[in-house]
């Protein structure tokens, strides 16, 4: 469940299969006004001293607990420590149930509450006190090459699925001079063979300074280009061609294009397309004559993200 997302996007439940996929499909917790379980050994004592030490910020007792998965490293994961356990972010309100044996494994009900929403799920201790199907399921999407972070916690800048703790996550992806950043706050749902969270950040749109900076950006740029000399100026999107005309030619813009930018994902990530229509004005010696007029222009090309800028190249 998505919680006063600050902009738009959508945050989903990932499916059963990619829970079980990592080994991420329970979670349970305790808080410190929780009602104790007995105080002899068993799943519920395993339990709530996992969620104890977890209410505390103590990730390192909590993975204690923990059932080691196959090919999962808790110590390689950096949501599985303190950082990613901030007061607001643990679990509240919990209540763990009795256990119930089945052949594979005492099974404990527990309920806890994740900024306000209502979390259930059910959780597998074996062997007494090792606690599986504890850790929650979590993809984050749509990073298209911007810094990630959950917690706060820099996940670097790709897609990923990975386990968390229980509670409540704020998974944020960077903006920049040129892109809208997004973040969501969401808690974990129920899905087919467990609980998991998920978040799917869509293609960002421009900067409220950004098309502003491109139109200048595009305008310097065709500055650039008049100044030449020549009848072809390189690079630029406007030539002169016309018979008799010596080498020297003056340019001047007559009408700046108004550029529609448009964002796009191309292979290496995401670009802004332009486009927009203009008139330059030339004055030229022909062979027997000087002669001037207006020529209409089209400007295409993209603008990318540069340091704290971005980078303007014009199509020719």
């Amino acid at each position: 469940m998505s919680l006063s997302p600050r902009t738009r996007g959508r945050a989903f439940a990932i499916s059963a299969v990619l829970v079980a996929a990592i080994g991420a499909v329970a979670i349970v917790v305790a808080a410190a006004g929780s009602e104790k379980v007995a105080a002899s050994p068993g799943p519920e004592t395993a339990v709530q001293g996992f969620f104890d030490a977890l209410v505390a910020g103590d990730a390192r007792t909590a993975l204690t607990y923990v059932d080691p998965l196959p090919g999962f490293d808790f110590a390689a994961d950096p949501l599985l420590t303190d950082a990613a356990l901030a007061p607001v972010r643990r679990p509240a309100a919990v209540q763990v149930g009795a256990a119930r044996q089945t052949s594979a494994a005492a099974l404990v009900d527990v309920t806890y509450q994740a900024r306000g929403v209502t979390v259930q799920q059910t959780v597998s201790v074996v062997g007494g006190h090792r606690l599986r199907d504890v850790l929650v399921g979590l993809s984050v999407s749509g990073a298209r090459g911007r810094p990630v972070t959950v917690n706060g916690v820099p996940l670097g800048s790709e897609d990923l699925t990975t386990g968390v703790f229980p509670g409540s996550y704020e998974v944020a992806v960077e903006g920049n001079a040129m892109f809208e950043g997004e973040s969501f706050i969401v808690v974990p749902e129920v899905v087919m063979g467990g609980v998991a969270v998920g978040v799917s950040f869509s293609v960002p749109e421009l900067t409220e300074n950004a098309a502003a900076e491109i139109q200048t950006g595009v305008e310097q740029a065709l500055d650039k280009c008049a100044t030449s000399s020549s009848p072809q100026p390189r690079g630029c999107p406007f030539q002169l061609d016309v018979p008799g005309t010596k080498s020297r030619v003056k340019w001047s813009i007559a009408e700046y294009p108004t550029i529609t930018p448009k964002v796009t994902e191309v292979l290496s990530g995401l670009t802004v397309s332009l486009s927009g229509d203009g008139f330059v004005h030339w004055t030229a010696d022909l062979a027997d004559r000087s002669s001037s007029g207006d020529l209409k222009f089209s400007v295409t090309g993209s603008a990318k993200p540069a340091g704290s800028g971005f980078q303007i190249s014009l199509t020719t």
